[in-house]
C-alpha cells in the first residue's frame, strides 16, 4: 500500500510519508491485536482508514493525526471494554452468590441486557460513533452495589430467621410438669403462631424485603424468649403454691378455690398456653398469701370479738347486732369466705365500740353530776337528798351494767339539780 510515492518526493516529504507509514502500522498492528478481542473497535478501524486515505492522498500530516487519533481510539475502546467486562463478570458472580442464598435476582439479570443495550446504542465522542462502555459499565457497577448491600442484608435477616428459629424450637421443647419435652399439644399451642410468623418471615426475605424479614425474626426471638421466661415463673410459681397450699391446708384453711385455679393453669400450661398460665399463676400467688393472711386475721378478730363480748356481757351489755355480727362471722369461717367474715365482725366491732363509747360518755357524765352536786351540798337545798338519792341509784346501775336504767336516772338527777340551781332562794 506504500509503494506508490511517486519519484518526485523530497527529502523533507519522504520523512513525512515515512513517519505517517510508521504511525499507521503501529496503528494496524494495534487494531490488529484487538479484533481477536469482543471489543467492538469499529471506531478505530473506521479511523485507520481515513489515515490510510490520507496517506494515499499524500497529506501525511493529517494521515498521522488520523493514525494516532484512531490509535487512542482503540486504546480507550480496549481499556473502556475491559472495564465493561469486569463489572459484567462481577455482575455475574454477585447474581451466582445470591442464588445460593435462594434470593431472586430477576431484577440484576435484567440489568446485564439493559446496560447492553445501552453499549450498542453507542455515542459520539469527538467525533467519532463509539460504543456506550462506559454508561453501559456505571450500570453494572450500580446494580453489583445494590446487589451487594441486599445480600447483605439478606444475610443478617437469614441469620436473624436461624436464630429465631433455634428460641422456637427451645420453647417447643420445654418439659411440662416433669414429663417428656416437647409434647405435641404443648409445642402446638407453644409455638405454632410462632412458627407461622416465621414463616412470614422467610416470605418476606424471599421477596426481597430484607429489613422486614430481620424485624418480624428479631421480634420472635425476643417473643420466644419471653415465653421461655414466662414458662419458667408458671412453673415454680405453682410449685410454691402448691407448698403455701399444704401448709395452710394444715392450719384449716379451706383452700378448694385456689386449687381448682391452680389445676386450670396447669392445664393451660400442658396445652401450651404459656402467658395465660404464667399470668394466672402469678395472682394465685398474691391470693394464696392472700387467703392465708385473711385466714389469719378472722380468726384472730374472731377470738378478740367473742373474749370483749363476754366481758361486755357480764357488765350488762346485750346486743342483736352483735350477736348477729359474730354468727354471721363464724358462719362465713366455716365455708372459708374470710374477706366477708372480716367484714362482720368488723360490724360487731363498730357495735362494741358504738356501746363502749356510750359506756365512757355515761360515766364521764355521772362524774361531772357528782362535782357538782358536792359543791351545792353544804347550801341548805332542800331537794338536795332526792338529788343525792337518784344519783346513786344512776350509779350503782351504772356498775351493774344497766346503762339504760343508769343514764335515765342520771337524766333526772341532772333536771332536779337544774331546777333547784336555777332557783336557789326556794327551800
Amino acid at each position: 500500500m506504500f509503494d506508490d510515492k511517486g519519484p518526485g518526493i523530497g527529502f523533507l516529504k519522504t520523512t513525512r510519508a515515512r513517519h505517517a507509514e510508521e504511525a499507521i502500522g503501529l496503528t494496524e498492528g494495534l487494531v490488529t491485536v484487538l479484533r481477536l478481542t469482543q471489543a467492538d473497535i469499529k471506531p478505530a478501524e473506521d479511523a485507520l482508514t481515513v489515515a490510510k486515505g490520507f496517506f494515499d492522498a499524500h497529506q501525511y500530516a493529517k494521515a498521522v493525526q488520523a493514525a494516532k487519533r484512531a490509535e487512542s481510539i482503540a486504546i480507550a475502546l480496549d481499556e473502556r471494554f475491559t472495564g465493561y467486562q469486569k463489572s459484567l463478570q462481577d455482575l455475574q458472580v454477585q447474581i451466582e452468590s445470591m442464588k445460593k442464598l435462594g434470593l431472586d435476582t430477576d431484577a440484576l439479570e435484567k440489568v446485564a441486557g439493559v446496560a447492553e443495550e445501552k453499549v450498542v446504542a453507542g455515542i459520539w465522542e469527538s467525533g467519532a460513533f463509539v460504543p456506550n462502555y462506559m454508561e453501559g459499565r456505571g450500570l453494572l457497577d450500580k446494580a453489583t452495589k445494590e446487589g451487594r448491600a441486599f445480600q447483605e442484608k439478606a444475610q443478617v435477616a437469614s441469620n436473624q430467621i436461624f436464630v429465631a428459629e433455634l428460641a422456637i424450637e427451645s420453647v417447643a421443647n420445654l418439659r411440662v410438669g416433669g414429663g417428656e419435652p416437647g409434647s405435641e399439644a404443648f409445642a402446638h399451642g407453644a409455638v405454632s403462631s410462632l412458627e407461622t410468623a416465621l414463616h412470614d418471615a422467610t416470605k418476606e426475605l424471599a421477596l426481597g424485603n430484607a429489613a422486614g424479614a430481620a424485624t418480624i425474626a428479631r421480634d420472635l426471638e425476643e417473643k420466644a424468649r419471653s415465653l421461655k421466661a414466662q414458662f419458667g415463673t408458671a412453673t415454680t410459681g405453682l410449685k410454691e403454691i402448691d407448698g403455701k397450699l399444704a401448709d395452710l391446708r394444715s392450719e384449716g384453711v379451706l383452700t378448694v378455690s385456689v386449687e381448682l385455679q391452680a389445676k386450670m393453669a396447669r392445664d393451660l400450661l400442658d396445652r401450651g398456653l404459656i402467658e395465660p398460665a404464667a399470668a394466672m399463676a402469678t395472682r394465685l400467688h398474691v391470693e394464696t398469701k392472700s387467703l392465708g393472711d385473711q385466714y389469719r386475721k378472722a380468726t384472730t378478730t374472731l377470738s378478740d370479738a367473742e373474749i370483749l363480748y363476754s366481758r361486755l356481757q357480764r357488765e350488762g351489755f346485750h346486743s342483736y347486732e352483735a350477736d348477729a355480727a359474730l354468727r354471721d362471722a363464724r358462719r362465713c369461717l366455716r365455708e372459708g369466705s374470710y374477706a366477708r367474715s372480716i367484714q362482720h365482725l368488723e360490724r360487731a366491732l363498730q357495735a362494741f365500740a358504738r356501746r363502749t363509747n356510750a359506756r365512757a360518755s355515761l360515766a364521764k357524765a355521772i362524774e361531772e353530776t357528782r362535782t357538782r352536786v358536792k359543791l351545792l351540798a353544804g347550801g341548805g337545798l332542800s331537794f338536795m337528798p332526792d338529788i343525792q338519792e337518784v344519783l346513786g341509784r344512776a350509779e350503782r346501775e351504772f356498775h351493774q351494767g344497766n346503762y339504760a336504767g343508769s343514764s335515765e336516772d342520771l337524766r333526772i338527777a341532772t333536771v332536779l339539780l337544774d331546777g333547784v340551781t336555777r332557783a336557789p332562794g326556794k327551800k
